[in-house]
């Protein structure tokens, strides 16, 4: 008897089927034969290995018959997989504001009305419109940024360790870049400041140690023409026995020494967070005036823009960055350009927060966060079986981005907790898997929502979600 996989059927076998007939009018024939391709080798492997092979099929050969309705059927489920839009809506309601997975800050209604806009039709993106001549995508921006900072010279690239390694790369290749050992941090998924560094082809000097490094070891190794890079730490923290060189004293030695300070900001600010009790993350301008040369940092975390790298400094710094073969590759679109712009504007319009939605957010009452949690739970209390239970509790949320890490946000959560028979995981799977998803967190065997990343509106999709969930799982 011939193995099973030699019964699958053909190509045109599947072309000619009703339902496949009805995508050939939606996609392409092209795309969707290699579609059916890749899913006909899915289906032959499947038969080949005996294990796959029962958990699909059962026990019995399957039949020709059977194995074209369910190539069929894999191809209708990758067809509409690829047609659904991958950046699906997700209601975060993990606590973390800036969430990196979720795409960090959101705009302002005026960035988003902008970006519409310019993608609609034609701008006025790299001409002078008084000269009918090139003109620079940048300029905008960089006067925007200028009149903010009081920096001589600004630029924009499409993220921030992009705004770094242009930074070192255009300023030191083939020079010597000093860095403290405890600042060659990890952030993120693969981000790692070594290697970032060590592709820039300047020489890294490591000076200090992990826990301590003070001006004087900077002192020690520094030169003429060197460059000093002073990082971040972000969401990296080391406490107990401690010290970290100033901005300040770097800002002086290299001063005398003839070098370049570089200062990687991380999230960046323009505004002071120490009115809503966030300290530690003092402003780009603030940090310009300490002495920085170079200040580097991003446009979609706590200044609350689309994602960019920013630059700000001084002209005979930035000029060179601007001017470096690789800026070409790292330049922003007109959409993240117009959002970008309409941000700045907002922090231009007013000395109170400006209107973006990390600050209203930040300006939510603690009263308002736990009427908002007791309506949640409200709503949710009524449909909960035996055994399970629904609490509201003070939580602990994180602005994020890699910014005050050592300053918990006090908010509220509201928690479900099912029965022993139920894991929390399977509630919390069954709310991601629904349209749209919803990203919470389980902890202590519940499931946990934090209001203050959540909209009202956001909430009562929420409580009608969990209420389904609920029922699905006790019945």
């Amino acid at each position: 008897m011939s193995h099973p996989a030699r019964q699958l059927p053909s190509l045109t076998e599947v072309l000619e089927r009703r339902a496949v007939r009805g995508l050939l009018r939606r996609l392409k024939r092209d795309v969707v034969v290699a579609l059916l391709r890749d899913v006909l080798q899915e289906c032959r492997e499947d038969l080949l290995d005996n294990k796959k092979a029962r958990r699909r099929f059962g026990p019995q050969t399957p039949t020709r018959a059977v194995l074209l309705k369910d190539v069929e059927a894999r191809l209708m489920d990758a067809s509409a997989e690829l047609l659904e839009p991958r950046l699906e809506r997700v209601i975060n309601a993990t606590g973390v504001l800036l969430h990196t997975n979720l795409g960090r800050a959101r705009l302002s209604e005026a960035a988003a009305r902008e970006v519409a806009r310019v993608a609609r039709e034609p701008v006025a993106l790299e001409v002078d419109m008084s000269t009918g001549q090139r003109g620079s995508r940048n300029e905008r921006i960089a006067n925007w940024l200028r009149l903010l900072t009081g920096a001589e010279q600004a630029l924009v690239v499409n993220n921030g360790a992009a705004a770094l390694w242009l930074a070192v790369h255009s300023l030191g290749a083939r020079r010597r870049a000093v860095m403290s050992r405890g600042e060659m941090v990890a952030i993120g998924g693969s981000f790692r400041m070594p290697d970032l560094m060590r592709s820039t082809g300047a020489k890294i000097v490591e000076v200090g140690t992990t826990n301590r490094t003070k001006v004087a070891d900077y002192a020690k190794e520094l030169r003429e023409g060197d460059l000093v890079v002073k990082v971040h730490p972000s969401n990296y923290r080391i406490e107990g026995f401690t010290e970290e060189a100033s901005l300040d004293g770097l800002a002086e030695l290299c001063r005398q020494r003839g070098a370049c300070l570089i200062f990687d900001a991380g999230s960046g600010s323009l505004y002071n967070f120490g009115r809503f009790g966030l300290t530690g993350e003092e402003t780009v301008a603030a940090s310009l005036r300490r002495g920085a040369d170079v200040i580097t940092f991003s446009g979609d975390k706590l200044l609350g823009g689309p994602q960019a790298g920013l630059v700000i400094g001084g002209s005979r710094w930035v000029d060179r960055m601007a001017r470096h073969p690789m800026m070409r590759a790292m330049r922003c679109d007109k959409l993240v350009l117009s959002a970008l712009e309409a941000t700045l504007a907002a922090y231009a319009a007013t000395d109170d927060p400006p209107a973006l939605p990390i600050f209203e957010s930040l300006k939510t009452k603690k009263t308002a966060l736990r009427s908002r949690a007791r309506a949640l739970q409200d709503r949710i209390d009524p449909h909960v079986p035996t055994g399970w239970t629904v609490s509201t509790q003070r939580s602990e949320a994180a602005v994020g981005g890699g910014s005050f890490a050592e300053h918990p946000v006090s908010s509220y959560e509201v928690t479900v907790r099912p029965t022993r028979t139920v894991d929390a995981q399977r509630l919390q799977r069954a709310l991601r898997a629904g349209k749209p998803s919803i990203l919470a967190k389980v902890g202590d065997d519940a499931l946990r929502i934090d209001v203050w990343t959540c909209s009202q509106d956001e909430l009562e999709i929420i409580g009608e979600r969990i209420v389904f969930a609920i029922g699905e799982l006790a019945s």
